[in-house]
């Protein structure tokens, strides 16, 4: 990187920290290839690097708005989707990688989306099929369970890598429209509640309410007992394949899955 001293810019590790470190990192015009963005978790383990000034940056809605309307108007509403498929990954250099993905589209416009001759782009396009990929499977494998019966209740409990609880709200809204359900991400503390009638939103929990819903969890309905019963019966022991299986449906999957229950 030569003679520059590089800027690692430190947030919260959530949207607004990481676009607010984005917008700090963009006006300083201090040169994309000396920048690095860092969200700050329990979750990552970082090494002290020699020659770099940290500069710690204060999440502010207003920055991470300014950032999303600049995607929007300077580059494509396609840029924008992959950016906030991206925002939700586990990965700890997502911040890094949307950070230069921006500055490219700031200069190719729209057909960045099509860049992927450049690593930056194709960065990009790894995180976000690694979102997409474990959205779709969990749209494959999700269980819910009835857990409260005036007027019923479904629950379903997953955790994650990405923080994709909102990607799957879109889906079952659609699906179970008249239902009343929870889907509670336990790794990133969070749970889509949606009513009868479509509505539907994403919070955070508090310890209170998590507790609430591990409570609900282990409440067992007849036909959760049923259908283990029926998974065990037509299995054919003789054509069993675990490692076959196991590709199918890894076993991180499968932790709160109905029939894998015990």
């Amino acid at each position: 990187m030569g003679d520059k001293r590089v800027r690692i810019y430190r947030c919260a590790d959530d949207e607004v920290g990481i676009f607010s470190a984005i917008y700090e990192a963009g006006i300083s015009g201090y040169g994309h290839k000396y920048i690095k963005i860092q969200p700050q978790s329990a979750d990552y383990m970082y090494s002290m690097e020699l020659f770099a000034d940290y500069i710690d940056v204060e999440s502010s809605i207003k920055k991470m708005n300014s950032v999303l309307d600049a995607i929007k108007e300077k580059i494509s509403h396609e840029a924008y989707e992959y950016v906030m498929k991206a925002i939700v990954s586990g990965d700890a250099g997502r911040g890094d990688v949307i950070y230069q993905f921006i500055t490219y589209g700031f200069t190719l416009g729209a057909k960045v989306v099509m860049a992927v001759q450049f690593q930056e782009v194709a960065d990009m396009f790894t995180l976000v099929r690694s979102v997409q990929n474990e959205a779709y499977r969990y749209i494959e494998v999700l269980r819910f369970k009835e857990v409260i019966h005036k007027p019923p209740l479904l629950l379903s409990v997953i955790e994650p890598k990405h923080d994709i609880v909102a990607h799957l709200a879109n889906h079952f809204a659609d699906r179970f429209n008249s239902e009343w359900f929870i889907i509670y991400d336990a790794r990133h503390h969070k749970a889509v509640f949606h009513e009868a009638g479509g509505k539907w939103e994403v919070r955070l929990l508090s310890e209170n309410e998590e507790q609430r819903l591990k409570e609900l969890n282990e409440t067992e309905e007849e036909y959760s007992d049923l259908w283990k019963v029926f998974f065990e019966n037509i299995a054919v022991k003789e054509r069993e394949n675990k490692k076959l299986q196991t590709g199918n449906l890894p076993l991180r999957f499968r932790e709160h899955m109905t029939e894998f229950e015990r």
